[in-house]
């Protein structure tokens, strides 16, 4: 796995990876440009996002009808230099023809066996999630992997 960045102009930088460009930034209270988002928001963009496709894989392989999927991630960050993630949050946002018990073991499977963007990021911190199906909560866990 390979990635670039190129620096653009203030605080913004542009990442290329497999031909693809990701623009990243930071606000212009910050002294920037405002032109994407930050490489810790990208972070929970990351973790969302692999989450996700292991849900979406994972339901898929089991035959339920998915109709939507959204992942909310929040960071508490720390008041120190440097700040970092003292902990973070997810929302799974499942919606379709799923069973509850297939909607709760794809996402703690993901969030405890299969997500890399979660396991390295539980090393630093505390992972915990909700999982809602059609508007209601079904589950919460945290991300606790036994490699």
């Amino acid at each position: 796995m390979e990635a670039d960045v190129k620096w653009n102009s203030k605080l913004s930088f542009t990442g290329f990876v497999r031909g693809h460009e990701t623009p990243m930034d930071t606000t212009l209270a910050n002294g920037s440009l405002n032109r994407g988002p930050n490489p810790k928001e990208m972070l929970l963009n990351s973790v969302s996002a692999c989450a996700g496709m292991d849900v979406a894989s994972i339901l898929e392989k089991h035959g339920e009808k998915l109709l939507t999927l959204d992942i909310n991630a929040k960071a508490e960050m720390t008041k120190t230099t440097p700040a970092y993630f003292a902990s973070v949050k997810l929302i799974f946002k499942l919606s379709g023809e799923l069973k509850k018990e297939s909607a709760i073991k794809a996402c703690e499977a993901s969030m405890t066996k299969y997500c890399g963007v979660s396991y390295m990021l539980s090393k630093a911190c505390p992972i915990t999630y909700d999982v809602f199906l059609n508007g209601e909560l079904v589950f919460s866990g945290e991300s606790k992997f036994t490699i």
